[in-house]
């Protein structure tokens, strides 16, 4: 490899041109050895950058091409206006669309990230595997963030996940956005991340927060301690009476839209314990490495490919190594037999924390009170009283901290009962599959053994379909190269359909003959690539988009609250920051 494919390779990972200079120079032995300049290094690489001129969609698309030679079930859409500018490009692997058939229950989207010159914002859709990791279910680059392009994203995104809805859905507040997700998500629970709310809050209530410094902290253990629905809005009534605040617009909004962020109205959801903003912040790390504000979508496609987390080495990792115990009995063993390494972790650690609080039998065997007091050395710790239910005979220990119901983990206060009742072994309704160590073994069990697997469910519908389309696109592929192929095709394939029919037809099953259908033409659909239909037209490049909240070229946009002030002056003689020096001191 000579120098020149030396600094492309580097620039395609999103290294710099001095970085590279001061590489390729420790590579030959010194600068004195080295015969080129940071210049010639930046002109290569513009070099290389001008070549995508015009043709960088056609370049991204032909890449998109070779990748589904490699993996079948790879699929990508584009949509152009009337001009043939791309409006949008959606992608997505074999890979992530079988990992959504098992982790697929919770997602989160946003479209806070901008990683390309074009100023087209990402839009990722995001979920949680077993070990806890991020996954990517697909990802889009929008020009406009409007009602109508979220819906077509959400179709397209839909259609390549074999039409199966998430369960629930987490977005910031995005007005546009909540619109497309009522349309195609009629079914989903869809939360608004609170991480988003508070942070607008920093803006809008920055004098209220700095006349009251106690107001912030208040307002947080409302929000996040609040363990019924009654219970946070009697307790928000209190703190706008008690800082009389009635009249703040921003506070009377917050209160108004609660039930669409409140943690309160979600405690009985399963949200996997996520928000936005962790999986936000993981992402805009992984993508400082890669891409940045003037990367075409070319290049930025192809170090996308690099992002994808190594849960391969997690699975490693878990069957071939056991987490240390934290006390050694009996239900921690069977945690640690059956959860992967990472949720082990989260658990034990719930173990550890059920040693908190004093446990209050108000009914016997039935009704129990944990009682956690604050704790001067801990000053989140908040006085709070938590109720467990308990049917002994059925193992069934019900907090109202809801804390299985939200995270798939038992929390500290059943555990402490469990452990008073002398519950050795871990009840298997409390063991989550999404959690467990072959929670992806089906994911990775190949397509054509699980599709005769006995059963009609809708993911079994799916498995069948994904290996027909799999066979089928064999079929097509030979019997369109002659005319007798396809003859011979075509003929086969109408007595094929007439059999399949008379089976159905005898055993009485029309109706999931028509459900079968729908599912296979989904299939054949998604296969064929949505949007493909533009056969070999030359899409143009996108123009610059401007976007909610963005500039042309952008910085990362700040709060009031987060800008740092600008710092004054300070006099060398008298020490205070003032508008005059040592010389013009009065002192």
């Amino acid at each position: 490899m000579d120098d020149r494919e030396k600094i492309r390779s580097l620039s395609d990972r999103n290294i710099g041109a001095s970085q590279i200079t001061e590489y390729l120079s420790i590579l030959h032995g010194g600068k004195e050895n080295v015969h080129f300049r940071r210049r010639d290094v930046t002109n290569v690489i513009a070099m290389d950058n001008r070549k995508l001129l015009g043709v960088d969609v056609d370049r991204t698309l032909l890449h998109f091409q070779k990748k589904k030679e490699v993996d079948s079930k790879f699929f990508y859409a584009v949509d152009a206006d009337e001009d043939g500018f791309v409006k949008h490009i959606f992608w997505v692997d074999g890979r992530s669309r079988r990992a959504y058939l098992e982790f697929g229950d919770v997602v989160t989207f946003d479209t806070t990230y901008n990683t390309n010159k074009y100023c087209m914002p990402l839009a990722p859709f995001i979920g949680v595997n077993h070990h806890r990791q991020s996954i990517f279910f697909g990802m889009a680059l929008l020009r406009a963030e409007s009602t109508t392009n979220f819906c077509w994203l959400f179709e397209t995104w839909l259609k390549a996940m074999y039409g199966k809805h998430p369960k629930s859905i987490i977005t910031d507040q995005d007005g546009a956005m909540k619109k497309a997700i009522n349309i195609i998500f009629p079914n989903t629970v869809h939360r608004c991340c609170p991480w988003y709310v508070m942070r607008k809050a920093r803006g809008k209530l920055g004098l209220l927060y700095g006349k009251h410094p106690k107001f912030v902290d208040e307002l947080g253990s409302v929000i996040n301690c609040s363990l019924t629905i009654s219970e946070f809005e009697n307790a928000w009534a209190v703190m706008i009476d008690k800082y009389k605040v009635n009249n703040n617009k921003h506070l009377n909004n917050m209160f108004e839209k609660r039930a669409d962020w409140a943690p309160v109205y979600f405690r009985e959801i399963f949200f996997v314990e996520m928000s936005t903003s962790q999986r936000s912040e993981s992402m805009n790390a992984l993508l400082k490495l890669w891409v940045n504000a003037h990367t075409s979508i070319y290049k930025f496609v192809c170090s996308i490919d690099n992002i994808w987390q190594a849960e391969g080495d997690q699975d490693f990792i878990t069957m071939n190594e056991n987490p240390q115990l934290w006390f050694k009995f009996q239900l921690e063993l069977d945690a640690r037999q059956v959860y992967t390494r990472n949720v082990f972790s989260v658990f034990k650690q719930l173990l550890q924390d059920r040693c908190l609080g004093i446990l209050i039998e108000k009914e016997r065997d039935t009704l129990y009170e944990v009682r956690i007091d604050s704790n001067p050395d801990f000053k989140h710790w908040k006085p709070v009283s938590y109720i467990v239910n308990v049917n002994k005979e059925a193992e069934l220990f019900s907090c109202n901290c809801k804390g299985f119901e939200f995270q798939g983990l038992l929390c500290p206060h059943a555990l402490k009962v469990m452990w008073l009742h002398g519950i050795q072994h871990l009840p298997s309704h409390y063991v989550l599959k999404r959690w467990c160590k072959d929670a992806n073994a089906g994911v990775k069990r190949p397509l054509n053994e699980r599709s005769h697997d006995v059963g009609n469910s809708v993911a079994m519908q799916m498995f069948r379909a994904l290996t027909l389309s799999d066979q089928f696109d064999f079929l097509v592929d030979l019997a369109s190269k002659d005319a007798d192929s396809f003859n011979l095709a075509e003929a086969q394939l109408k007595e094929l359909v007439s059999q399949v029919k008379t089976l159905h037809n005898s055993s009485n099953q029309e109706q999931d003959l028509a459900a079968s259908n729908e599912v296979l033409a989904m299939a054949v659909d998604v296969e064929d690539g949505l949007h493909e239909e533009r056969g070999n037209q030359i899409f143009h490049d996108p123009p610059t988009s401007q976007c909610k909240g963005r500039k042309k070229k952008p910085a990362r946009w700040k709060i009031p609250a987060e800008k740092l002030p600008i710092k004054g002056r300070t006099c060398g003689y008298c020490g205070l920051v003032a508008k005059h020096n040592s010389r013009t001191c009065p002192k």
